[in-house]
């Protein structure tokens, strides 16, 4: 068990940010009673921390329904803008997409999931979404080969092992062996796990206590057989060695 989870929490912001990430999670506004039945908080409440939300200007009415502010665009901007991942990286992960003429990114793990800290696309390829979970995608299982098995454990009692597709990995037992054959090679490879018409490369690697991976992804048309198993593997290894120069 981690120290922290040891640690007195408070009930009150655990339910404003669930109420900002069933927001988030939302294509549009949302109402009150829609939150609080998702959320199984009372009407009440849900209105309490909405009308905080809005005071502060973190959220906004549109009619009778609520939405999100920019203004946590403002932060997730200035956050990312003062990495030194980010700021070494992004250069290099533009390369790698032009290079590969595939989809190529940065994944950073927090907490236990992970965020795209940053992402580039080649002509050819399209922008993809990353799940958060660890389990599911090449730079999630990357970052959680990087991990001790006790992290990998806290994880996974935090986030689960929810699926994807068919091809998802959601035994604890089966993803340790997975887990082992990736920290043996260094690479992580994802073979429709997140998306069926979809295949990644990644390689994690650590810099002041933070794990991050260096990704690539794209259609599984394309990225498959000795590209997959070989080619893209030593681009991106390249790319995380001259990353880890740099910082």
């Amino acid at each position: 068990m981690t120290e922290w989870s040891q640690v007195p929490t408070l009930s009150a912001p655990k339910k404003t940010f669930a109420l900002i990430e069933a927001m988030a999670d939302r294509d549009g506004p949302v109402g009150v009673s829609a939150l609080a039945d998702e959320l199984d908080f009372t009407r009440s409440t849900t209105y309490k921390h909405l009308a905080t939300l809005r005071e502060l200007g973190y959220v906004r009415k549109v009619g009778v329904e609520y939405s999100l502010s920019y203004r946590f665009v403002l932060f997730g901007t200035r956050i990312r803008g003062r990495s030194p991942l980010y700021r070494t990286s992004n250069e290099l992960i533009d390369q790698l997409a032009e290079t590969t003429n595939e989809t190529a990114g940065l994944f950073v793990k927090q907490g236990s999931y992970g965020v795209n800290l940053y992402q580039s696309t080649s002509d050819s390829s399209e922008t993809v979404e990353i799940d958060e979970h660890l389990h599911c995608t090449a730079p999630g299982k990357a970052i959680l080969a990087h991990l001790s098995d006790e992290q990998v454990e806290d994880v996974l009692d935090a986030a689960g092992l929810p699926a994807r597709t068919d091809n998802t990995i959601t035994d604890a037992d089966v993803l340790a062996g997975d887990l082992s054959n990736i920290r043996e090679r260094g690479i992580a490879i994802e073979r429709g796990e997140q998306r069926t018409d979809q295949n990644g490369v990644a390689v994690a690697f650590e810099h002041d206590g933070e794990v991050a991976a260096v990704y690539v992804v794209g259609h599984a048309d394309r990225l498959s057989n000795k590209r997959l198993e070989e080619n893209i593997p030593g681009m991106v290894l390249g790319t995380v060695r001259r990353t880890k120069e740099l910082l």
